[in-house]
């Protein structure tokens, strides 16, 4: 029982066509109910129509017999329907007088005794013309019947005189054609489920056969024989499979991004282990001179395995998309400045409009971090800060009133990946980060010279960015 419903539960298609199963079988059971329901009412109208028929025949067939002074009625021994002379028939004919007197009964009916209650059940309705058909329940040893009460008013020249015509029969007929029936309609109501699960496998089998490509894909890159999704998908799983390429893409990504921040940083890190070296091996130096060097040197590692570290983790992935109010995060960077450049006493500028940043709020940190860092560290004094949108962009702006950056210089503090003692003296590597940070955003940075005095770092950011696998 349990291994049996462990492999529903693990396997989508057995889920599927159990449930599929189910809904026939119930549908189809509740079908068949009805079916077999109407079939036995008409079954039933049937014997009411057939018995109203023998009715007539007897009505037809009986004689006014006056010789008594008072209406009485005569009817054959013999009759054309052979059931009503035939012992054993199921078929049974009575005639009653209005007070319950039996006047006539058929040749197959001597056997039969209905005793008081079946005659006033019989007998209850007595409104002339109006026919009575319901069931009898089992009488003289026999099981239950069919009857039907037709009362007459019968109008002769000594008066009028009432008569109930009661034809009665046993269920024999009824319920051999009801079984017959009802084995019918079992039999292909069955045959039709079996029939319609093994199309619905089938169905499902086929409708299931991309979730199999998908993962013979899957496999493929788990082994290392091919790198994305490339089959061809139904468009109900194409999200998905785009979706899970991107995560490929940006894993891959992840990974040289990795790399060549290792690479870079061993490389990095050569000249200013060459430089400790030099300076330790050098004999006129003293403890403490070598040990001013060392923490040149030691700031300067600091530096360069910040950058890589930063390098290597500061990527949003492009599948999340969040939208970061830029106001709050511009107050919590602002009052970050000001604790550590206190003794400027920093005058901030701020113009900020409901913008919001479409990204992690952590690049939003890292980004507007280090342009203010940049703005108070080579600043004489005063920021601004705008966050305004311009058209399907935020544009972010800082700006200072320090010396500025050169136009010839502008290029080369935003080239990504440039190592440390290729810059300028003094530009550090935030911008280098901003860049970045920019670059996978689609977004743009642009530095120009401020109305400050100083430099304005302009960055526009798409709300609508679209990574690209």
């Amino acid at each position: 029982m349990n291994l049996g419903a462990s492999v529903v539960r693990g396997s989508l298609r057995l889920r599927m066509l159990c449930s599929a199963t189910l809904v026939l079988m119930v549908f189809l059971g509740v079908l068949g109910g009805v079916v077999d329901n109407a079939f036995r009412q008409s079954a039933g109208q049937a014997v009411s129509e057939r018995l109203q028929l023998h009715s007539y025949a007897l009505i037809a067939a009986s004689v006014e017999d006056d010789q008594g002074g008072a209406v009485d009625l005569y009817l054959p021994t013999e009759l054309q329907e052979p059931d009503f002379n035939t012992m054993g028939s199921g078929l049974f004919g009575f005639v009653f007088t209005g007070g319950g007197n039996e006047v006539w009964r058929s040749g197959s009916a001597l056997d039969l005794d209905l005793g008081d209650a079946e005659k006033a059940l019989l007998l209850a309705q007595d409104t002339a013309g109006v026919v009575t058909f319901s069931e009898l329940p089992a009488a003289a040893g026999r099981g239950p019947l069919f009857y039907l009460t037709y009362p007459v008013i019968w109008e002769s020249a000594l008066g009028d005189a009432r008569f109930f015509y009661v034809v009665l029969q046993d269920f024999t007929s009824y319920s051999n054609e009801v079984a017959t029936f009802r084995e019918s309609l079992w039999g292909w109501l069955i045959a039709a489920v079996v029939v319609l699960v093994v199309l619905q496998a089938a169905i499902m089998y086929w409708g299931l056969l991309p979730i199999a490509g998908l993962e013979h894909d899957l496999k493929a890159i788990e082994e290392g024989r091919q790198e994305y999704l490339v089959g061809q998908y139904p468009t109900e799983i194409n999200g998905v499979t785009r979706s899970l390429n991107l995560l490929l893409s940006e894993e891959r990504a992840q990974r040289e991004r990795y790399r060549t921040a290792l690479a870079d940083l061993a490389h990095s890190l050569k000249t200013p282990l060459a430089i400790l070296k030099a300076e330790a091996e050098k004999p006129d130096q003293t403890v403490k001179q070598v040990a001013a060097a060392m923490d040149q040197q030691v700031t300067r590692m600091t530096d360069i395995v910040s950058y890589q570290l930063e390098r290597a983790v500061s990527s949003s992935s492009k599948l999340f998309r969040n939208l970061t109010p830029v106001g709050p995060v511009i107050d919590k960077l602002v009052t970050t400045i000001k604790k550590v450049y206190q003794e400027k006493n920093i005058d901030f500028l701020k113009q900020v409009s409901l913008a919001d940043f479409p990204g992690d709020e952590r690049d939003l940190m890292e980004l507007l971090g280090n342009l203010l860092d940049n703005a108070c560290k080579y600043g004489s004094g005063r920021v601004k800060i705008i966050a305004v949108v311009v058209k399907d962009s935020v544009q972010l702006t800082v700006e200072d009133n320090g010396p500025g950056i050169p136009a010839s210089d502008r290029a080369r503090v935003l080239e990504r990946g440039l190592r440390l003692d290729s810059r300028e003296a003094g530009q550090g590597i935030g911008l280098a980060i901003v860049a970045e940070i920019v670059d996978r955003y689609n977004g743009q940075i642009v530095i120009r010279d401020s109305d400050l005095g100083g430099a304005r770092v302009i960055v526009s950011i798409p709300l609508a960015w679209i990574g690209t696998v």
